[in-house]
C-alpha cells in the first residue's frame, strides 16, 4: 500500500492507493495513529479516490481511528469514495458516519 499526505490549512489529507485489506490494515493503522498522536491538525481527511478495495479489517481500522481522532479533538472523515468503497460503506451503514458531506 502506498499513500500521500498533504496539508490543506488545518486539514491533513491522507490518500491511500490500492487495496485496503487485511494484508495492509496494520500499516494503515500505524499511519493514522501517528497522524492523530501528533495533534498538528484539527481535521484528518482520508481521500479514498485511489482505493480499489476495502475489506472489514481496514474498515475497522478507519472506525477505530475516527474514535481516536475525536478523543484528541480531531475530526476524521473520508472523502471521494469510489463506487466499491461507497457500496461497502452503505451496506455497513457507515457512509453518513465516515464520509465528509
Amino acid at each position: 500500500m502506498e499513500w500521500t499526505i498533504e496539508r490543506e490549512g488545518e486539514t491533513l489529507v491522507l490518500a491511500p492507493e490500492g487495496d485496503l485489506d487485511v494484508a495492509n490494515a496494520a500499516v494503515l493503522r500505524e499511519a493514522l495513529q501517528q497522524i492523530v498522536e501528533r495533534r498538528d491538525c484539527s481535521r484528518l481527511d482520508v481521500d479514498m479516490s485511489a482505493v480499489t478495495f476495502l475489506d472489514s479489517s481496514a474498515l475497522g481500522v478507519l472506525v477505530a481511528a475516527r474514535r481516536a481522532a475525536e478523543a484528541h479533538g480531531i475530526t476524521l472523515r473520508m472523502r471521494n469514495p469510489g463506487p466499491m468503497v461507497r457500496m461497502v460503506l452503505e451496506v455497513t451503514n457507515l457512509y453518513d458516519t465516515l464520509v465528509a458531506h
